[in-house]
């Protein structure tokens, strides 16, 4: 039996074949009963499109790339399920990628996508290394938007984030508020993850209002791991003076920084009192429930597709921008000093 074409389907559903195509590539344009009847047709006839000549007409693919710093845990997780999600709905299939936190890799993926003429990518954060290439992909015609973090005016890219530098303000305030003035903090690598320097900057600026100095001793960067987490604890609970708080910002590091103080036969919140970042799903479970930031993560995903759409559709380059609330979530693991 010969395959049908997408003239035989625009026949079938009354329609034309602008229509079906549209239908199929952006069916957030088609009505819904239209949409409905064309893929009940597509479904009865075993219709294929061909989805790369289609992009070939348009000059364009209608894949989406989402950079990822890491595929390990679920941090990242709800936000790139999101993503999918609403992306799906406006018939866009979203191609996810890993950059390991390496600037390299970032910089291959993004020639990549380019080459590939992609519709749009969306970075969960991004290496700063690559700012410059990032505004010269976004000038050539590659929508860019960044996910998780909030960008300097200077910096004319779009956004959907936090402000991690007031997120850890007030996490390291509540603990200095109950009375900690030994707060330790294990962050991931500043030099190269704007994210991780943000959130140092507010822990070390909460400090500084309350007229305590930063001891950098009590500080260490750290890939957001558990395994990392726990070991970073193990080394400040080894200090001459160790902290009586700590405020990891990452509940992975947080639920290590947990086991370390366990192994050491010291109770939380009662010997040391310990605050994470994400609120991801395990803090609800862990033994006592951790007190966290609460980002925001799937709507941040829905946000960031949302955005990144009006830029595809309307081609017009000027950066899109939202900053979503972050919550504490006072949980068992902080008491006071």
């Amino acid at each position: 039996m010969a395959q049908i074409t997408i003239q035989d389907v625009a026949q079938m559903a009354g329609v034309s074949p602008a229509t079906v195509s549209r239908a199929l590539h952006s069916p957030h344009l088609v009505s819904k009963a239209t949409r409905e009847n064309i893929e009940r047709i597509i479904r009865e006839n075993n219709y294929i499109y061909n989805a790369a000549a289609a992009d070939l007409s348009r000059r364009k693919s209608s894949v989406l790339g989402v950079f990822i710093p890491t595929t390990g845990g679920t941090v990242f997780a709800s936000t790139v399920g999101a993503i999918e999600e609403y992306a799906y709905e406006r018939g866009f299939p979203v191609m996810v990628s890993n950059t390991r936190y390496d600037p390299e890799i970032e910089a291959v993926l993004l020639h990549k996508c380019l080459e590939r003429r992609m519709a749009g990518v969306i970075l969960t954060g991004y290496c700063q290394a690559n700012e410059q290439l990032i505004l010269s992909m976004a000038e050539k015609g590659l929508p860019c938007l960044v996910a998780w973090e909030i960008l300097p005016e200077s910096v004319p890219l779009s956004y959907v984030g936090i402000d991690n530098y007031q997120a850890a303000f007030e996490a390291t305030d509540y603990l200095l508020g109950l009375g900690h003035r030994r707060v330790g903090l294990i962050v991931g690598p500043r030099s190269g993850i704007l994210r991780a320097r943000r959130r140092y900057d507010g822990y070390a600026a909460a400090l500084e209002a309350r007229g305590i100095p930063c001891d950098p001793a009590l500080v260490i960067e750290r890939h957001p791991t558990m395994l990392n987490g726990k070991e970073a604890m193990s080394r400040l609970l080894r200090l001459p003076k160790p902290p009586t708080a700590v405020f990891a910002a990452s509940d992975f590091m947080a639920i290590g920084a947990m086991a370390a103080a366990r192994e050491r036969g010291l109770r939380v919140p009662e010997d040391i009192s310990l605050m994470g970042f994400d609120d991801i799903e395990f803090t609800n479970y862990t033994s006592p429930p951790l007190t966290t930031v609460r980002v925001p993560s799937w709507d941040i995903g829905h946000l960031a597709v949302s955005l990144l759409m009006d830029m595809v559709e309307s081609g017009d380059g000027q950066p899109r921008r939202l900053c979503l609330d972050t919550q504490l979530m006072l949980r068992k693991s902080c008491s006071p000093a």
